[in-house]
């Protein structure tokens, strides 16, 4: 994989994301969609482990690492893909942008970093400034938005303590397998949470824009995002990457606006601006740096 490729297909894959989470949801229940979505990218993730002959490891630090991972997987998408019924798609990425900030406090108290210089407290200021300009929008145009905004946040929670825990862990395997085995580790609950939550056996139309939304998010949103995700951090630092969480949010607000005839009022613009403005103050030095000097591990958003 060359680095080009890898930064077009991280801004394409994370700013669909959000708008192909909110298609595969109209005409299936989103659970039910969930986990077809992660079911395929498990078969299609263990071809490909089979084709490249990568194995999976089950050491007490791998299956620590699944076992926390779930968090960020099972939890967070759940709560994502329930958000996604009453806010509008391209919000999903913007409040995702908050996830390095909050992995930040979760590092200054698991993890010991610095993370409360003074340019980073302003940050963090001038997002929670936008994020309530973003609340207020969306409040105002959906009769249940308040419950939308309160389980993306605790979705981007829940990932964001799940990044940390897994860093904490610091289990180095190979980024394939590693997805993979967490995937597979994810399906039981999934399952427990389809019968618990739905519980209906979902109805097919192969030319649904649904089934063509969950194919998509299983192979790329699962699967190639995550491998350019990681090569790019690996290659290029994790400036490269926070450079694109500036730049996919804006994006996926545009694709929500254009194609799904989602409303973006005055507020939601404000406080997107006010969100990236603190996340760029927030990564600046990072973002400044040369890509030489920036390979520690990003905890940016891959959803």
């Amino acid at each position: 994989m060359q680095a080009p490729f890898a930064y077009l297909t991280i801004i394409a894959v994370w700013s669909t994301t959000p708008l192909a989470i909110n298609w595969s949801s109209q005409t299936i229940s989103p659970v039910a969609a969930l986990g077809l979505r992660m079911a395929l990218a498990v078969i299609v993730g263990l071809l490909l482990l089979a084709i490249l002959r990568v194995r999976i490891v089950w050491t007490k630090h791998s299956v620590a690492t699944y076992s926390y991972a779930q968090l960020g997987i099972a939890g967070a998408m759940l709560c994502v893909y329930s958000a996604a019924q009453y806010i509008p798609s391209g919000l999903i990425s913007v409040l995702f942008a908050l996830s390095p900030m909050i992995s930040a406090i979760f590092a200054f108290f698991m993890l010991g970093e610095d993370n409360f210089q003074k340019h980073k407290i302003i940050a963090f200021i001038m997002a929670l400034f936008g994020l309530i300009l973003v609340s207020v929008d969306t409040i105002s145009l959906s009769q249940n938005g308040l419950l939308g905004i309160a389980l993306l946040l605790s979705g981007v929670v829940l990932y964001s303590y799940s990044g940390v825990k897994v860093q904490k862990i610091g289990f180095k395997g190979h980024p394939l397998s590693t997805t993979v085995a967490s995937l597979l580790v994810s399906l039981p609950l999934f399952f427990i949470a389809w019968l618990v939550l739905d519980g209906d056996l979902p109805m097919f139309d192969i030319n649904s824009r649904s089934v063509h939304a969950i194919i998509y998010l299983a192979i790329f949103g699962s699967l190639l995002g995550f491998c350019a995700y990681f090569y790019l951090v690996k290659e290029a630092g994790a400036s490269s990457v926070a450079m694109m969480t500036l730049l996919t949010p804006a994006l996926a607000l545009m694709l929500g606006d254009q194609i799904n005839n989602e409303s973006i009022g005055v507020n939601v613009i404000c406080g997107t601006a006010l969100i990236l403005s603190g996340l760029f103050l927030f990564y600046y030095k990072l973002i400044l740096a040369s890509p030489a000097n920036t390979g520690q591990t990003s905890e940016d958003s891959v959803i």
